[in-house]
């Protein structure tokens, strides 16, 4: 007779032609029958109750909270897509398809959230969109982002473990263990040059491992065998919830000051995970692309005529921090073009306007936002900006001239002067502007405008 009995990684066998009394009353114990294995087809069986839900608590959350406050609330922050590209997949013994999570971006939002900072969703457009397609919502209404994250989950491998069994006279352990190694990437890049700022790259090994004991004893004829076991692993997911948690407080922590961020990293144990700050790149870039960001952001929803020469100003002494002359032009050129770009939308904003006052203010906001980019223009030219590159920055701020200029003019032949609390902005065209340099030389700006030869510091 063979009895088979396996519960919770415990197994009992007895083998023979008896079986003793004692051990068929334990089977039958713990066989766990109760009144719901024959519940009929037609009555619900009673749903048994486990552990309460509870909030998702990682060991980094403290760390995100501590985040919270030193961190710019008029920078957006967003998360793209944070992608599974392992391609691991299993359909075979159980298996439901993907070994990943697919809502590692969630995660990372939720990461965000529990930091503070200001969040915008760009997880799901599809009720912003379907609003405007409705007419119910206009889309100029959403908050521009000025940084988003993104990345994937790029490699899982299942590392070979070992273990061992020992059995002397029918008594012995056994120990088995094995690995999954897991990694993902995390960019922040600012939304207005595409530009990535920051990066972190992390991995962690998933530890599973399986003990047990078999006892086998002969008691007359009769076989009795007793095992006993467990696992134990990591939960796979939640490990991903605390790397998506570690890799996005890094993010923001390239962001902050040093002296800011330090008390937070103090908060998390080296047991669950460790901030290399070596890996940390040049904060200068980091700070520079915070600062363009929150310009950038000012821009799009108007510039003073008197902050023109102020934002020149900012752009100009961040500039200067920059280690070549080269990064101070390539700064400055990136700041004229969307400068520009803004008093083009402004222009086109004004001459498509139904309304007088819509039209008076986006075209005073297009002859700001113009008179910005063609500062920032002369002062690219005075670090040698030429050639193509040249060429190309002068088209766009002569663009944006053109249409401020038309705007400008038809809300002065519609009688500007009068609209209330709008009056039209005038601001001279520059000595040597940009329509000279398309007109006159078209393989690179006039040598008015480019004034120093490259190499040359900012005066």
């Amino acid at each position: 007779m063979n009895i088979f009995y396996g519960v919770g990684g415990t197994k009992l066998t007895c083998v023979g032609r008896k079986v003793l009394p004692v051990s068929l009353m334990l089977l039958l114990a713990g066989c766990g029958f109760g009144f719901d294995t024959f519940t009929t087809r037609s009555a619900n069986v009673e749903l048994p109750i486990g552990p309460p839900v509870e909030d998702v608590v990682t060991p980094f959350d403290q760390a995100l909270a501590c985040i919270n406050g030193k961190v710019n609330p008029g920078i957006i922050f967003a998360v793209g897509q944070v992608v599974d590209a392992t391609g691991k997949e299993s359909y075979a013994d159980g298996g439901n398809g993907k070994f990943v999570t697919q809502g590692a971006g969630e995660m990372v939002q939720s990461s965000l959230f529990r930091a503070g900072v200001t969040l915008v969703n760009r997880r799901d457009p599809n009720i912003a969109i379907t609003e405007t397609q409705w007419g119910i919502r206009d889309l100029q209404q959403q908050i521009p982002v000025n940084f988003y994250i993104s990345g994937s989950i790029n490699s899982l491998d299942f590392i070979p473990g070992g273990g061992f069994t020992t059995t002397i006279a029918g008594v012995g352990p056994r120990f088995r263990q094995n690995r999954i190694l897991i990694g993902l990437d995390l960019s922040l890049t600012d939304a207005f040059t595409g530009r990535i700022v920051a990066n972190v790259p992390l991995q962690k090994q998933i530890f599973s491992r399986e003990v047990g004991a078999s006892v086998g004893r002969f008691f007359g004829d009769t076989l009795v065998s007793f095992d006993v076991g467990g696992m134990e692993r990591e939960a796979l997911h939640f490990t991903m919830r605390q790397m998506l948690s570690l890799a996005t407080l890094q993010l923001l922590g390239q962001l902050m000051n040093e002296e800011a961020f330090a008390p937070c990293i103090a908060q998390i144990s080296p047991v669950f995970g460790a901030f290399d700050a070596a890996s940390v790149p040049k904060r200068n870039i980091v700070q520079n692309a915070l600062a363009s960001s929150a310009e950038l952001s000012r821009a799009r929803s108007g510039v003073a005529a008197d902050d023109g020469e102020q934002a020149v100003q900012q752009v100009s002494a961040r500039s200067e921090t920059a280690q070549t002359v080269q990064d101070q032009l390539n700064e400055i050129q990136i700041q004229t073009s969307v400068y520009a770009a803004r008093a083009i939308g402004a222009a086109e904003k004004s001459l498509a306007a139904t309304s007088r006052e819509i039209r008076a203010e986006s075209a005073a906001e297009a002859m700001q936002l113009v008179a910005v980019s063609a500062q920032l223009l002369r002062r690219a030219a005075q670090l040698g900006l030429s050639g193509p590159a040249g060429d190309a920055t002068a088209i766009v701020v002569e663009q944006a001239l053109m249409l401020a200029t038309q705007a400008n003019d038809a809300v002065a032949a519609e009688g500007a002067a009068t609209l209330r609390d709008t009056a039209p902005v005038t601001v001279p065209a520059p000595e040597t502007g940009p329509p000279a340099a398309a007109e006159t030389q078209p393989q690179g700006l006039p040598s008015s405008l480019t004034g120093s030869a490259a190499g040359t510091e900012i005066p």
